[in-house]
């Protein structure tokens, strides 16, 4: 009998910005995506202005993914909802660091990248979008 396999998939959520992030994180991180829906369905009741909006779309990079979408018209994000990072592992420092510097363009860096008291490099920061991201090698 095969065993059933898991998978868990990071969904994020933005207010307003999503295609836009999504296009910053495929060309950082060498992927695509593709939305597979909008709010411009009529059940969706959206607003004019908002219907070109993503409800749903899928980022894929190196094997991995990630879900994401825009809040719904008129619904606030939570705030640090349990507090989640993404964490990022690379099999060589350069790249780590590469896609670390360019994560941290217009963000804010909590750890540098570097070679970390513990023997492995490390560094965390929040990006532009306010996505947590942990990047290892």
């Amino acid at each position: 009998m095969e065993e059933k396999k898991y998978e868990l998939i990071p969904y994020i959520t933005f207010g307003g910005n999503c295609e836009e992030a999504l296009n910053f994180y495929a060309n950082v991180l060498g992927g695509t995506f593709k939305i597979w829906t909008r709010y411009d369905h009529p059940a969706m009741n959206a607003p004019e202005a908002y219907r070109d909006k993503v409800l749903h779309a899928r980022l894929q990079f190196n094997g991995l993914a990630i879900y994401a979408s825009d809040i719904f018209p008129g619904k606030e994000a939570k705030k640090n909802s349990g507090d989640v990072s993404l964490s990022l592992t690379f099999p060589d420092s350069e790249t780590a660091q590469k896609v670390f510097d360019q994560l941290a363009e217009g963000g804010q860096v909590g750890v540098p990248f570097g070679k970390q008291f513990w023997g492995e490099w490390h560094g965390n920061l929040t990006d532009k979008y306010g996505v947590k991201w942990m990047v290892n090698c």
